[in-house]
């Protein structure tokens, strides 16, 4: 694997507030902290040429986990390997082998022509000059850079700085990128040309990827794999498909009804030996379809008694399931069981 996250945890100390002048006496000779468990025993492993989505709610853990995996922080207990490096203790090493995007930290030199901030960027990274050409070429041909290659770096609209901050991140071909946010802010037409970006460079060049974001399309249009983080604590790792099919009401079968009859059909709906959940909407129904316990023949069997005017299936969007996970974590105790690696 070339990640390896085993029972990763970080904690953060906070000074503990005297509520005495005793306390505070004491607290002259030894200083007393709160401890806030950040991210707490979190596995997992991610192989070579994986493009995998880091997701969950804000303050989950998902920037302390990246900071970690990238050698910012050191974890405080747990042990993390990228590429068969120690983000923290090799970190010399280790930074030549991986891309880094974190929103607010910008890899260009403001002042600079793009092109002069590439040129330091290959130094830094003493990367040949075959390889620097070969992979400048995709996003100057692909990504338009060609527009602004010799403008400096603070003329740049916020789509183009960010093209450029993903750039420097593949420049020196690295084995791993970590993009967090890489298209927050950025309009429709950008955002399509960055996510093709990288995944041709996810696909073609066999890069690794992690990328957190709260943009359901980078999720859906990128990665095949989540790993869901809540209070610190993973609570999923498995493909998208297979979360679908544990965030809860993920499928439905929608019936249109006679208003006077969506009362009755209803009863006889939540009688049925599948006991699926049902729910009304004016003069809709909706029926679960989890695991095709009511196929579609049984159901117009159990409604031909009423007057039905349509009967379509429905699939609640990835951005709802997510977001239902966040509000009621519905995420079903069997989701662990299932989990892949």
């Amino acid at each position: 694997m070339l990640i390896q996250a085993e029972n990763l945890s970080r904690i953060y100390k906070t000074p503990r507030a005297a509520k005495s002048w005793r306390e505070r006496f004491t607290q002259l000779v030894q200083a007393q902290y709160n401890e806030n468990k950040s991210v707490s025993d979190v596995n997992f492993a991610i192989a070579r040429g994986e493009c995998v989505a880091l997701v969950g709610p804000n303050g989950a853990g998902k920037s302390t986990t990246i900071k970690m995996l990238t050698g910012i922080l050191a974890p405080s207990s747990g042990r993390v390997t990228v590429a068969g490096f120690d983000p923290m203790r090799q970190r010399q090493q280790y930074v030549k082998r991986i891309g880094v995007v974190f929103g607010q930290r910008s890899q260009l030199w403001q002042d600079l022509p793009v092109r002069d901030s590439f040129s330091i960027l290959q130094a830094l990274f003493d990367v040949p000059d075959a390889v620097y050409q070969q992979q400048l070429k995709l996003f100057r041909a692909d990504g338009g850079m060609d527009e602004f290659w010799d403008r400096p770096a603070r003329t740049l609209s916020l789509g183009q700085r960010m093209l450029c901050e993903i750039a420097a991140a593949f420049v020196h071909a690295p084995e791993v990128v970590f993009l967090d946010e890489p298209t927050i802010g950025l309009d429709l037409e950008m955002k399509s040309r960055m996510r093709a970006l990288i995944r041709k460079l996810n696909q073609e060049a066999g890069t690794t990827v992690l990328i957190t974001s709260h943009d359901v399309g980078d999720i859906e249009r990128l990665t095949r794999r989540l790993l869901l983080i809540d209070h610190g604590t993973l609570r999923f790792d498995g493909s998208l498909s297979d979360f679908r099919a544990h965030a809860g009401d993920g499928r439905w079968w929608a019936a249109r009804i006679d208003a006077s009859q969506v009362a009755a059909a209803n009863e006889v709906l939540s009688a049925h030996p599948a006991a699926l959940p049902v729910r009304s909407n004016g003069d809709w129904l909706e029926i679960a379809r989890q695991d095709e316990a009511l196929p579609f023949a049984d159901l117009v069997k159990t409604l031909a008694p009423f007057t039905v005017h349509e009967i379509k299936p429905v699939e609640q969007s990835f951005e709802d399931l997510l977001h239902g996970f966040y509000v009621g974590k519905n995420l079903r105790a069997d989701a662990a069981e299932d989990v892949t690696v």
